[in-house]
């Protein structure tokens, strides 16, 4: 286990008294490195979960433990490496993750109404910058978390608590479900492409004392080491997505950054469509420090966590006018700052998430493909409405032919009837 920290005249990339980050050198950075040794949150490793799906509540409370079969443990005790002055040695497609000086001027984090406003267009350059071929971005969950009630206050949010448990957020069935939701009749033309599923989270106010992200490289997994677990909604019972759960094995390199500080983000994949990348994501979980290496007196942590899809158009398909209609079109209003405008989120956490689609109009010619497609989706369900009530009037009319028929047989019965009578002796 890592020795004690020596706190005597110990220089940290804090200045505790000002709460401000020191301007690091790469020496000062790799001097600070130091790893650590955890143990962390596994599925068990039960039989059970080769014939029976994993389910798990979310939100996930205590009094859930009857109503989930999924069941957690400790690993062996493992390695996190230290990023701190090697954070270039790391890629989303190589390793699933990267960390990137990414400073915010945004400071208000209890306002919701600003956040949607500012820090939402700050992450979405943010993706443009960092991430390769990005033609379109729609976030479609935000969270804030902080420890207990003492953590960060926001208006009209509750606390959310960190995630102690080695997970993926998503397996590929609810990516594209959340694609088709959240893009609608576009998702055909989006799923011929490049999706991804990339999460930012940053430290907020303070950097990271006691609790931090660890993310595992994505490309050393093997094939099994995720098994996908429905997650069912809390209050309703009912199927809400799915995400990735996973057993301890010997193997799994895993990271983090000391002293993460509000200008370190970190960029990692919760899934990738891509084949052809080493890491088409990577497992995460919070971890707590070991508490010998946690500085007296420090805060708890506090950060927040953003999620996007990010698309690359097909190959192909993007018009000459792609480029000019990207570089001069406003993005279209965020239903996200717009929510956060009228404070009418109750919370940012598992049961009610925040969504949002920041996107780029599309050009010209994919408009009208698109239109064309609407109008053609809706003359079918217009033809199928019709062909309906057709079926139905020609079920009515062979009922009111048959009642019909019935009628005049009978009435044929009656003149026979009157016929003979009329024919009687004489």
């Amino acid at each position: 286990m890592p020795s004690k920290i020596d706190t005597t005249g110990y220089t940290s990339p804090v200045e505790v008294s000002t709460g401000k980050t020191k301007n690091l050198s790469t020496t000062d950075q790799t001097s600070l490195r130091h790893d650590v040794q955890v143990e962390l949150q596994y599925l068990v490793d039960d039989p059970i979960y080769d014939s029976v799906k994993p389910v798990q509540i979310t939100p996930n409370f205590a009094d859930d433990e009857r109503r989930t079969n999924v069941r957690l443990c400790a690993g062996d005790p493992e390695n996190l490496n230290d990023v701190r002055g090697r954070e270039k040695e790391f890629s989303l497609d190589a390793n699933g993750f990267k960390f990137v000086k990414a400073p915010t001027s945004f400071k208000d984090w209890s306002s919701q109404p600003k956040i949607g406003q500012v820090y939402l267009k700050e992450m979405e350059d943010l993706l443009k910058r960092e991430v390769e071929g990005c033609d379109e971005i729609i976030f479609y969950d935000a969270r804030i978390r902080q420890e207990g009630e003492k953590g960060l206050k926001v208006e009209g949010l509750s606390y959310n608590p960190f995630a102690r448990q080695v997970h993926v957020d998503n397996t590929e069935r609810s990516v594209i479900e959340k694609v088709k939701a959240l893009t609608e009749m576009k998702s055909d033309f989006l799923l011929r492409g490049r999706y991804q599923i990339i999460n930012i989270w940053r430290p907020i106010k303070h950097p990271v004392y006691d609790c931090g992200l660890a993310v595992a490289d994505g490309g050393k997994l093997k094939k099994g080491d995720v098994r996908e677990c429905e997650r069912h909604r809390r209050d309703t019972q009912e199927y809400w997505d799915t995400m990735g759960v996973i057993k301890y094995r010997p193997g799994f390199r895993w990271y983090y950054m000391s002293y993460q500080d509000e200008e370190d983000c970190l960029l990692f994949k919760n899934h990738d469509s891509a084949l052809d990348v080493p890491a088409r994501f990577c497992l995460h979980t919070a971890f707590d420090m070991p508490p010998e290496e946690i500085l007296p007196d420090m805060p708890t942590r506090e950060s927040i966590e953003v999620r996007a899809l990010v698309f690359t158009h097909p190959r192909g398909e993007r018009r000459a006018s792609e480029t000019r209609m990207l570089q001069q079109s406003t993005p279209i209003p965020h239903p996200l700052a717009e929510k956060l405008e009228r404070q009418e989120l109750k919370r940012i956490d598992d049961e009610l998430t925040i969504t949002d689609r920041l996107r780029e109009d599309i050009d010209e010619a994919n408009e009208v493909k698109d239109a064309v497609l609407l109008l053609r989706r809706k003359e079918i369900k217009h033809l199928e409405q019709v062909n309906q009530k057709l079926a139905e009037e020609l079920r009515e009319s062979n009922d009111e032919n048959q009642r019909l028929l019935r009628r005049i047989e009978r009435q044929e019965q009656e003149i026979q009837k009157w016929r003979t009578e009329a024919m009687g002796p004489r």
